[in-house]
């Protein structure tokens, strides 16, 4: 979830919104399903960061089910790092960084929605106080 987060807030709404309007075929259909979840990036960050959260920590639990206290410890953090961090950061940043988002969003969509009593307010709380992202031009 950590490449997925950086992946998706690393994308320039510019270079979509131009994409969708003078790219190819595949760059409108790409930018067709990101552009409205990049329009909502508070909800997505929290979405991101709670579903992040939620995996690191149920992986150790899990773990110390099958092997020992200490193991499970160095499993998870070896996965996590590894497999959740270092390998999807640097996929989800390359330069299939638009492609990889656009092949996610029917997930992403999913994750957003059923986190949303925990997820929205928060949001809407960073709108409130941080203010609504803003595309620069």
């Amino acid at each position: 979830m950590s490449g997925l987060t950086v992946g998706y807030l690393s994308i320039d709404d510019l270079v979509l919104e131009l994409r969708f309007n003078n790219g190819t075929d595949e760059e409108k259909e790409h930018a067709t399903k990101l552009l409205p979840i990049l329009s909502k990036r508070h909800w997505l960050l929290v979405t991101l960061l709670l579903m992040n959260a939620f995996c690191m920590e149920a992986l150790p639990l899990f773990l110390h089910k099958i092997v020992p206290e200490f193991m499970a410890v160095l499993i998870s953090v070896v996965l996590v790092l590894l497999f959740g961090e270092i390998i999807p950061q640097a996929i989800c940043t390359g330069p299939d960084q638009v492609k990889i988002a656009s092949k996610v969003a029917p997930l992403t969509k999913f994750l957003m929605w059923i986190t949303y009593p925990i997820t929205y307010p928060i949001a809407k709380l960073l709108d409130a106080i941080l203010g609504e992202h803003h595309k620069s031009r």
